[in-house]
């Protein structure tokens, strides 16, 4: 009877962001490695289509093996948001979820009061009304580099290679709907409490709202083990994977 260990990615990266996930982490399953809406081998979105965490919640639903008795999901970023919404949808048993700083914005503007430390880091991206909503912007160079560069460090972007940022400008238009999608999610973090077993792990150098956020769902979900990463930020998956999968080895 087969349990699968499911890994999502996220924005602007591909399922080969798990490539090396070790065998000790999917020990007694199938691993899957599924792309989001939009990630090669799939067809790119189309310019103008408006797509949300839940379609690629349910496009991961959809594309389950059907002989799945159960799964164990992780989640990075933007991944670990449609994992949430994925646990919710399967009818099969979720026996845990590992979320590596998972965004909810939408959560975190309501409960700014208490984050005053990662108010201005919210605002950089609330106030700015064409990187939400302009969508002769949404996911072009101009805004690709604003994205790259909070999430990475400034500069990032214009450091990347050519090709890199040709491939990242393929998936621009996708990239800005998910943006979208964590800002505009009505969802407050109380509706992300869960009875399934979860740890939610966040770099130690991290941004202060990454680090909000995985504290405000620690919070909703006191059963809940938090992993803080020492020495990496947000993209800790990317830059160093081995202190992810030894945090990953350790939940289970």
């Amino acid at each position: 009877m087969p349990a699968y260990s499911v890994f999502i990615h996220s924005s602007g990266t591909s399922p080969a962001l798990w490539t090396h996930v070790p065998a000790t982490v999917t020990a007694g399953t199938t691993p899957w490695f599924p792309p989001n809406l939009g990630y090669a081998p799939l067809a790119p979105v189309p310019r103008g289509l408006h797509l949300t965490a839940d379609d690629d919640a349910r496009h991961l639903a959809h594309l389950l093996p059907a002989d799945a008795t159960s799964v164990r999901i992780f989640g990075h970023s933007y991944g670990g948001l449609v994992a949430l919404k994925l646990a919710r949808l399967l009818t099969i048993p979720v026996e845990s979820l590992f979320l590596l700083e998972p965004v909810l914005f939408g959560a975190l503007t309501q409960v700014l009061a208490r984050h005053p430390e990662a108010a201005a880091e919210v605002a950089s991206f609330a106030d700015q009304t064409w990187f939400l909503n302009d969508e002769a912007l949404g996911g072009t160079a101009q805004w690709l580099e604003m994205f790259v560069d909070y999430w990475n460090r400034p500069g990032s972007w214009a450091r990347m290679p050519a090709a890199m940022q040709a491939a990242q400008l393929a998936l621009g238009w996708k990239i800005y709907q998910e943006v979208r999608s964590v800002f505009y999610d009505p969802a407050p973090f109380a509706h992300w409490a869960t009875t399934v077993p979860l740890t939610v792990a966040y770099g130690e150098k991290t941004t202060l709202a990454a680090r909000a956020m995985a504290l405000e769902l620690l919070a909703v979900n006191p059963h809940a083990r938090a992993l803080v990463l020492p020495g990496v930020g947000h993209m800790a998956i990317a830059v160093k994977p081995q202190v992810v999968f030894a945090a990953m080895e350790a939940a289970l």
